[in-house]
């Protein structure tokens, strides 16, 4: 599994093969497509983000998958929490081991980080994405997700 590909850290050069991923990712969900200009200006500020990573495997000179986390101190606990925003993987290199070494990464740096918890989030209905973060240990936690949707200087009025 995952032979032949190296995992490493993202270059503002990446944008293009994560602007890829994250169009694929996208329609997976039944999100709207980003635009590359975007997606290429939030790479490279979080290239310049110390607490934030954005690792890529490739093979050859492809990239095959993305990964982007947040490392952040956690106050409740006094150590530190790494999330995982955006995990994606090319429809033609899915099982093929590379989600599990980006994951793998994602763990040695909570690990580096003393973190005590990654969390990440999938929808209900993206089954697939939870049948894989499942087969690597995480669980399913029941807690309630609420997202602000909207306008946000302009909330909705109680």
């Amino acid at each position: 599994m995952g032979a032949g590909y190296e995992v490493r850290e993202a270059t503002e050069g990446d944008g293009a093969g994560i602007h890829a991923l994250a169009r694929e990712l996208a329609g997976a969900v039944g999100d709207a497509p980003p635009d590359e200009g975007a997606v290429r200006t939030q790479l490279e500020q979080l290239l310049r983000e110390t607490g934030a990573r954005v690792f890529v495997a490739e093979v050859g000179s492809e990239v095959a998958g993305v990964v982007s986390l947040w490392i952040k101190p956690d106050l409740a606990h006094g150590d530190a929490v790494v999330e995982v925003p955006m995990l994606a993987v090319s429809e033609e290199h899915r099982r093929a081991g590379v989600g599990k070494l980006l994951m793998g990464r994602v763990r040695q740096v909570a690990s580096e980080n003393d973190a005590s918890l990654v969390e990440l989030v999938a929808t209900r209905a993206n089954v697939t994405a939870r049948d894989f973060y499942k087969s690597l240990g995480f669980i399913e936690a029941d807690v309630v997700s609420l997202e602000f949707v909207g306008d946000i200087e302009h909330p909705p009025e109680e």
